[in-house]
C-alpha cells in the first residue's frame, strides 16, 4: 500500500484532478484509487451540477447507504475489541453514540469534509444532515475503493484516534427525553412533549417544542427534527430542574393541587355509586316483596280451590290411565256404621281365607 501511496504522490502533479486529491489525502491519509468514488460521495442530492453531456451528476445517496452498514460494521468491531467483557446492551449503546447524525456531522466540520461538498447554495449552511451524510458516503466510497481493512485503519488512526474520545462517548447520557421521563415517572409528576413551531422551507425544515411538566413550561428545543428539538427541550429541563430547585417546588405544589382535584372528583362520583346502589337496592327488595306476595296469592289459591265441574269424558279416561287419580277426588256420600262393620268383616273374612 504504501509503494502504491508513493507512486500516486510522484504522479500527482500532473494528473487533472490534484486539488481533489490532496484535499482528500488530507482527510484520509492516502490517495483514491479510483477518484470517481470520491467524486460521487461530495455530491449532495441538491446539487444541480451536470456532466459533459448535459446530464446531472449522481448523487452521493447510493454511497451513503453502503456507507452507513460498513460504518456500523466498523465502529462495532472497534467498540467490542476495546470494552472486553462489557455487555450487548453497553456496546449497542457506544455503537449508536459514535455513528449518530450529531456525531459525524461534527466530524465532516472539522475534517474539513463539509466544504467540499458539492451542493445548492441555500442548503449550503442550514442542512444539519449533510456533513454526516457526505462522511458515510465518504466511507462508502473507501470501502469500494480499498476494501474493509482500509475502512477500518482509517476509523481507528483517523477518526477516533484524533475527533472522538470513544471511552468519554460511550458512558456519555445523550438521550435527555429517556432521562427526564424516567425522572417524571418516578416522581409520578405528568410529562409532555408539545410541537409549537414549525417553519415552511421544504427543503430543510427546523421544528421547535417545549416539555411540560405538570403543565409548567421546563424548556424549550429547536432542531430540524422532531426528534432533535425534543431531545434538545428535554435537556434544557434536565438543566433548569438541576440548577433552579424553587422550580421543583413549584412542580410539587401543582402536583398536589391536581391530586387532591382527582380525589374530589372521585369522591363526587363514589357518593353518586353509593346514592345508585342504594335505589337498586331498594328496587331490588320491592321486587323481592312483590314476588312474596305473588307466592302467597298462589298458596291461597292452592288451599281453596275453586270447584270444577266433572267431566263425564275425563272420569272414564282418568280411570284406565295408569296415574289414576280419582281416589283422592271429592266424594260426597257418607258410610253408615253398619256399612263400615260389615265391610271390616268382610275384610278380615277375606284375609283368614
Amino acid at each position: 500500500m504504501f509503494i502504491t501511496d508513493f507512486i500516486d504522490r510522484v504522479r500527482l502533479p500532473f494528473r487533472k484532478d490534484k486539488e481533489s486529491y490532496s484535499c482528500l489525502y488530507q482527510i484520509m491519509g492516502f490517495y483514491p484509487r479510483n477518484i470517481q468514488y470520491y467524486k460521487q460521495a461530495l455530491i449532495h442530492s441538491s446539487s444541480a451540477e451536470k456532466n459533459d453531456k448535459n446530464r446531472y451528476l449522481s448523487n452521493n445517496e447510493r454511497l451513503e447507504f453502503l456507507g452507513d452498514a460498513i460504518l456500523d460494521a466498523v465502529v462495532g468491531d472497534i467498540v467490542f475489541q476495546r470494552f472486553k467483557g462489557k455487555r450487548e446492551g453497553f456496546l449497542t449503546n457506544a455503537r449508536s453514540k459514535i455513528v449518530q447524525r450529531d456525531t459525524l456531522n461534527k466530524v465532516a466540520q472539522e475534517i474539513g469534509l463539509l466544504k467540499l461538498i458539492k451542493t445548492s447554495h441555500q442548503n449550503n449552511t442550514h442542512n444539519s444532515y449533510m456533513g454526516g451524510n457526505a462522511f458515510e458516503a465518504l466511507v462508502g466510497a473507501i470501502y469500494l475503493d480499498r476494501g474493509y481493512d482500509c475502512c477500518y485503519e482509517f476509523m481507528q488512526k483517523r477518526i477516533l484516534g484524533k475527533y472522538i474520545n470513544v471511552d468519554k462517548l460511550a458512558y456519555k447520557e445523550v438521550n435527555f427525553k429517556s432521562k427526564l421521563i424516567e425522572w417524571s415517572q418516578k416522581n409520578k409528576v405528568t410529562c409532555d412533549f408539545e410541537l409549537i413551531e414549525q417553519s415552511t422551507e421544504l427543503s430543510s425544515p427546523t421544528f421547535t417544542s417545549r416539555v411540560l411538566i405538570e403543565g409548567l413550561e421546563a424548556g424549550t428545543g429547536k432542531g430540524y427534527s422532531k426528534k432533535e428539538s425534543q431531545q434538545e427541550a428535554a435537556k434544557a429541563a434536565l438543566a433548569k430542574l438541576k440548577k433552579h430547585p424553587e422550580f421543583i417546588d413549584l412542580i410539587f405544589q401543582t402536583k398536589g393541587k391536581r391530586t387532591a382535584m382527582e380525589e374530589n372528583q372521585a369522591f363526587c362520583l363514589s357518593d353518586e355509586s353509593v346514592t345508585t346502589s342504594l335505589q337498586t337496592t331498594d328496587d331490588r327488595l320491592q321486587t323481592t316483596d312483590d314476588r312474596l306476595q305473588t307466592t302467597d296469592n298462589r298458596q291461597q289459591t292452592t288451599q281453596n280451590p275453586e270447584p270444577k265441574t266433572k267431566n263425564p269424558e275425563l272420569t272414564t279416561q282418568n280411570s284406565s290411565s295408569e296415574f289414576d287419580l280419582s281416589d283422592i277426588s271429592f266424594k260426597e256420600k257418607k258410610q253408615s256404621r253398619e256399612d263400615i262393620i260389615a265391610a271390616a268383616e268382610a275384610a278380615a273374612f277375606s284375609e283368614n281365607a
